[in-house]
């Protein structure tokens, strides 16, 4: 066995620390009231709007549809403008694929548009003959 289980703990409560005696409650300084029930709701008057009331409703109501309104129109899609009719180019001496994609589309990344070039115009290669005709996107 250990040590510590062999001696008993004590403990010495000084005198000050002891809860006195509690003297006997005072007497009531006040008497207990009865409060009464609340009314029903059934009995309470109805709510009136002024002529005011009504306007200033009747204006929010409106500013709330109208900012809705304007909500579905600003995030409806926009309509695509009706594009050109697709042209066609016809393949001179010394040009690619590349050269044809930066001309007709230098805004558009050209690798993106020889890869439609090519889906358009059923290329499996990139061989082109001079006058062959390409349709462009």
């Amino acid at each position: 066995m250990s040590v510590a289980t062999e001696l008993v703990p004590t403990v010495s409560i000084p005198d000050r620390a002891r809860p006195y005696v509690l003297a006997p409650p005072p007497e009531r300084l006040a008497t207990v009231t009865a409060l009464r029930p609340p009314r029903d709701a059934a009995g309470l008057a109805p709510v009136r709007l002024t002529r005011r009331g009504v306007v200033v409703l009747a204006l929010v109501v409106l500013a709330v549809a109208s900012g809705l309104v304007w909500l579905a129109a600003a995030s409806a899609p926009r309509a695509a403008t009706p594009s050109a009719p697709p042209r066609a180019v016809t393949v001179q001496a010394g040009d690619t694929l590349w050269s044809i994609a930066t001309r007709v589309a230098p805004q558009r990344d050209p690798r993106a548009e020889v890869a439609a070039l090519q889906k358009r115009n059923g290329l499996t290669d990139v061989e082109l003959v001079p006058g062959q005709v390409l349709r462009v996107p």
